[in-house]
């Protein structure tokens, strides 16, 4: 039928539509899927090329009508024509076959009439038929488009259960970890949607049969599982790709090492007195330690990138790295103002650069350029990180064979009970039993192992300037010129043990809260700064190296503390080696100050012995050493005193450490340092008991009739303990050496005991009169402690006139 408005509109059948509009609609669904599913319909390829806004829809529509009431129109035509041709012949051939013109007119008449009438029936029929096509196709094309927007439905449901399936245990074990279980000790129910992907695996038990034995031991745990190279490659290519997301790297790193489920590995048999892990954590700890580590490494990796916000913040429920938080989110929280300090104050560059000298990183186009991963090296420090630890599992340590004996201190028989020797150990003697560190090349498992040497190297006495050279050195030289390591294999060592100390606590989605919140920022910048000096130890001596550490350390407080070049002379290396002990700006402030009133006896004594090296023919450049010898004197726990002591009684600080020197220089005389062994050519002395204390608490010792004694336990080693005055002669009755530490001497400018505020300079001429139980200082007012002391401790010329053991009670 036809409409006013000269639009087709197709005749109301069962199924069909009223409006072209419901077919528009139709075909703007396919339009939509097709668009979304590169779907093709079945009416025209025409249909889906143009844009399909409903008003085009339409048109097209009413052209496919158009075209098909032009066929219609056409296929009348023909029969018409046909019917007039067959009438006519009818019509010819009626009026020759009958007895008159009326007979054959009649009988063409309805020959004509029939064929007519037969014509508009085939016309109405193919008419209904083309347009029952076309609606069919339409819904054909309309069935498809519902049939895949269903499975268009589906597919998106799935993803959503994909999605739920992340936090689903057993289908991250199955599908993510290759069928895998996690440990029967984890919790989920405490944890949240980040947390349980953390599990650590189950792994199986070892027999008694197979204890000791690693590459018996190693090869049942494993279960036959071996490194998925693929992924680690993987890994180390995508480190600083911007769309490699943490989840990404936790996963190719947990397909790729097989032995992070050794961390899990139990005895099958109870061993009363042991432990399953000998730092004392649990399985499952010690497995987030290692994974802690992995994850500093990832985010060290992408310092520039999002590295400074894992590691400082974490990550939230999508791993993701939280961003830096905002003024009122750090109202009332100590932690994340921590957090934001570390992330503000930490030299980002520095930590970078040190990759860069581990060879783990290069600079395109040189110094400055952009930042590459070397991916060798970087699937060395992963498959390092992956099993470092492997050994604190009690269950896999190895038993010293007869071939092998003896190894670093262990017999034959021996079970190696140290996690770093083991490591050693098995990686030398067994190295194919630890298949990610078999599958690296020679020069990568070259450095690996000698990471796993035993250095003896204490950072911590480094940054603080705590030991002389020899003491921090000497054994770390050793292990280097043994093991003929370069300077990319000791930035390599510190890699690794930067990454280890990070993931320290197992809460490794919450950044490294071990460097975080457990260090002070300025401690952790000494750390930072060392790592460009250390390197050089492979081809610098070992004072060269501490010297251009503190001369770098003193470079780098001097904007803050307005100094100048680092200093010359013989002051310049006890100088140098306070600054770093002092740590805060406060406490280095006062240090300096403190330093400018120093009588000169104990400058002296704090230059002579600061500057000892205690390694034959090696002296500081800044400060020549006029009186060689030794041993070098270390005084643990030095900078625990300074800080406590500071910045109040910073004075006193210093005098009582040159008193510690003092008295233990008594007890080591000077020597030739050709004369002494290695290992005695540094002497260690502990002042643990006084390294926290107040002065007044130090003072106060004397007053209740005891002393701080210097007693010489051996020939290695003094302690600083309290003891009773007449302790002394008991320990010099039975042949020990000891000394009293005169902390209550007052010598020119400086009394052990005295406020700040009452000092004058040593360079003053101030003059002393001192008598029996009370000291008086031109200018000052007495100091009513000293009426406390015992008698007998008074002085002349800056000296006691008796010990205190001596003296009368």
């Amino acid at each position: 039928s036809s409409s006013g408005n000269g639009r087709r509109r197709t005749t109301r059948t069962s199924g069909e539509p009223t409006s072209g509009r419901a077919v528009a609609a139709a075909a703007k669904k396919l339009r939509d899927l097709q668009r979304r599913l590169k779907f093709r319909g079945c009416l025209a390829p025409s249909v889906f090329e143009a844009p399909f806004e409903e008003a085009a829809v339409e048109s097209l529509y009413r052209d496919l009508a158009a075209r098909f009431r032009l066929a219609r129109q056409t296929l009348l035509a023909v029969w018409l024509a046909a019917v007039t041709a067959a009438s006519a012949g009818l019509f010819v051939g009626g009026a020759a076959l009958g007895s008159s013109a009326q007979h054959g007119l009649l009988w063409g008449a309805v020959g004509a009439s029939g064929v007519l009438l037969f014509a508009l029936w085939t016309c109405v029929e193919a008419d209904r038929l083309a347009r029952r096509l076309l609606w069919s196709g339409t819904q054909a094309c309309v069935g498809d488009a519902r049939e895949h927007e269903a499975l268009a439905a589906q597919v998106a449901q799935l993803r959503a259960q994909l999605g739920a399936a992340k936090y689903e245990e057993a289908t991250m074990y199955k599908l993510l970890f290759r069928g895998q279980t996690r440990l029967a000790s984890f919790s989920s129910g405490t944890s949240g949607p980040r947390e349980f992907l953390l599990a650590a695996p189950e792994a199986r038990s070892i027999t008694s049969a197979v204890e000791g034995e690693p590459n018996l031991a190693i090869a049942l745990a494993l279960s036959g599982r071996t490194t998925d190279w693929d992924a680690v490659k993987r890994a180390a290519t995508r480190l600083r790709h911007r769309d490699y997301g943490l989840r990404d790297y936790y996963v190719d790193v947990r397909q790729a090492f097989p032995e992070l489920q050794l961390y899990t590995v139990t005895r099958e048999e109870y061993k009363a007195g042991h432990r399953d892990i000998s730092s004392g954590l649990t399985p499952d700890e010690e497995y987030r330690r290692t994974l802690g580590a992995l994850f500093a490494l990832y985010w060290l990796a992408r310092v520039g990138i999002d590295g400074e916000c894992g590691l400082s913040f974490g990550v939230d429920d999508d791993w993701a790295p939280r961003k830096i938080p905002e003024q009122e989110d750090l109202d009332g929280s100590a932690a994340l103002k921590k957090r934001l300090t570390f992330y503000c104050n930490t030299p980002w560059k520095k930590l970078l650069q040190l990759l860069v000298d581990a060879g783990m990183l290069t600079e395109r186009g040189g110094r400055g350029g952009a930042v590459e991963v070397a991916v060798p090296r970087m699937c060395a420090m992963l498959a390092l990180t992956a099993i470092h630890d492997v050994f604190k599992v009690e269950a896999l340590l190895p038993r010293v064979r007869p071939e092998h004996a003896p190894f670093k201190g262990f017999a034959a028989g021996d079970v190696i009970n140290d996690h770093d020797v083991a490591m050693y150990y098995v990686l030398d003697h067994f190295p194919e039993a630890l298949p990610s560190f078999a599958g690296l090349d020679a020069t990568q498992r070259h450095s690996v192992l000698f990471t796993q040497s035993k250095m003896s190297f204490n950072h911590g006495w480094l940054v603080q300037a705590e030991a002389p050279p020899h003491a921090l050195f000497a054994r770390f030289k050793r292990v280097i010129m043994a093991g003929e390591a370069n300077p990319p294999d000791v930035s390599f060592y510190f890699v690794h043990w930067l990454t280890d100390l990070a993931g320290a606590v197992p809460n490794p989605l919450d950044g490294s809260e071990r460097l975080v919140l457990g260090f002070p920022y300025q401690v952790l910048g000494s750390f930072i700064t060392s790592f460009s000096v250390l390197s050089a130890l492979a081809t610098q001596t070992e004072t060269e190296v501490f010297e251009t550490y503190l001369e770098s350390y003193w470079r780098d407080a001097a904007p803050r503390l307005r100094l100048g070049a680092p200093p010359s002379g013989e002051h310049a290396i006890a100088m140098m080696r306070l600054l770093c002990q002092a740590q805060s700006t406060e406490a280095q402030e006062s240090v300096l100050a403190a330093w400018e009133k120093l009588s000169a006896d104990d400058e002296k004594v704090l230059c002579d012995e600061m500057s000892r090296t205690g390694i034959a023919d090696q002296h500081f450049r800044a400060s020549a050493q006029k009186r060689p010898g030794g041993p070098a004197i270390l005084v643990y726990y030095s900078p625990q005193l300074v800080r406590s002591l500071t910045p109040d009684s910073a004075s006193q600080a210093l005098a009582i450490l040159a008193e510690v020197y003092r008295r233990s220089r008594k007890l080591w005389p000077l020597t030739p340092l050709e004369r002494l062994d290695d290992d005695a050519r540094t002497v260690t002395v502990r002042i643990d008991q006084i390294k926290e204390l107040k002065l007044e608490d130090i003072r106060a010792v004397y007053s209740d009739g005891n002393s701080w004694l210097l007693y010489k336990r051996n020939e290695r080693e003094a302690v600083v303990e309290c003891h009773p005055i007449d302790y002394l002669a008991e320990l010099h009755t039975n042949g020990h050496q000891a000394a009293v530490l005169k902390l209550w001497r007052k010598r020119t400018g400086v009394a052990i005991g005295g406020p700040d505020s009452a000092q004058t300079s040593r360079r003053t001429s101030a003059s002393a009169t001192l008598s029996r139980g009370s000291l008086s200082l031109a200018g000052h007012s007495p100091d009513p402690s000293w009426s406390r002391l015992p008698t007998g401790v008074a002085r002349e010329g800056g000296e006691a006139a008796a010990e205190p053991a001596e003296a009368e009670a």
